[in-house]
Order: structure tokens, then C-alpha cells, then sequence
């Protein structure tokens, strides 16, 4: 006999109260990582992150700017972004608005601001990704591949609440 849905979302927040958040990225399948996320070189609360220019590539620190030219300038000084797998994950189309440089596996987009906030993306370096509609990985599945650029994502626009990178 199935739970009704209201059943099962009253049993998984009690789970989360109980055993804790789930690892929200893939440095955290270990346990233990703090991720932490700036603006600007000052700290900031995860969930703000999705509402300025931001990147992963020193994870677990996420590091903003106030302006896509200072997180551009920054992340030309980084060599990872040049060879390690990513996403660019944008609020609107046509890759505008604030955007993520995602170089790891987040399960729960909600706690770093990304849920249900992705409207275009660039895969780059990498062979793709999966986003979920749901968080952990569930719901619906959406695979990316290959060097991807996708200005507008159509019916699963501000849909996205995990992603997994290939």
C-alpha cells in the first residue's frame, strides 16, 4: 500500500530532522565538508549564492562577485577552469542573469539558492550532466551531453533541483 504524497514529504522532512542533510556535493560522499560561499571576498549565506556571479573551482568554497567582469577576471587566473569538468548554469535565458560555475555533484540545489532557478546552461569540458526535477537525484531525468549550450531549456525552465556530472 502506498503513503499519499503529503505521507511521504512529512516522512522525508522527519527523516532530514533526524539523520541530518543529505551530502548536497560530491567532495562531501566522504562527509565532513563544510561548504562555505563569499561575495566579494566576504561571507555570505549559501542560499544567496545563486543571486550573483559565482564558481565552485576552489570547492568547498564557492566564491561570488558583484560583477560577472571580476568573476571572469578571477576565473581566468584559474587553471582548473581550462581542465576541469563544468557546468554554467544561468537564471534566465540566453545566458543571462546571475550564473554558477558548477564543477561538483549537488544534490540539493535549494542550498546553494539553484532551485528551480535554471532557465539556460553550458556544459564545458566535460562529457555532460543529469539534472533531476527533484532533489537526491529523483524525479525526472535530464541528460546533457557532449559540450552542450543551451540558451533556453524549454518545458524544464525553472525546473532543476540536483544535478550529477558525468
Amino acid at each position: 500500500m502506498f503513503a499519499p504524497r503529503g505521507g511521504l514529504i512529512a516522512a522525508g522532512v522527519t527523516l532530514l530532522l533526524v539523520l541530518g542533510p543529505a551530502p548536497i556535493a560530491s567532495g562531501q560522499r566522504g562527509g565532513g565538508t563544510d561548504i562555505t560561499a563569499d561575495l566579494d571576498g566576504v561571507r555570505i549565506k549559501l542560499a544567496d549564492v545563486a543571486k550573483w556571479y559565482c564558481d565552485d573551482f576552489e570547492y568547498p568554497a564557492i566564491h561570488c562577485f558583484s560583477q560577472p567582469e571580476d568573476e571572469q577576471r578571477a576565473m581566468s587566473f584559474m587553471a582548473a577552469a581550462s581542465t576541469t569538468p563544468y557546468v554554467t548554469v544561468y537564471e534566465f535565458t540566453t545566458y543571462q542573469g546571475p550564473y554558477m560555475h558548477m564543477s561538483q555533484d549537488y544534490s540539493i540545489l535549494g542550498l546553494i539558492g539553484w532551485n528551480d532557478r535554471i532557465s539556460s546552461l553550458v556544459i564545458h569540458n566535460s562529457p555532460g550532466a543529469v539534472f533531476w526535477t527533484d532533489w537526491l537525484y529523483t524525479g525526472t531525468r535530464y541528460s546533457i551531453c557532449c559540450y552542450t549550450q543551451l540558451g533556453s531549456l524549454g518545458s524544464f525552465d525553472n525546473s532543476f533541483s540536483s544535478v550529477f556530472q558525468n
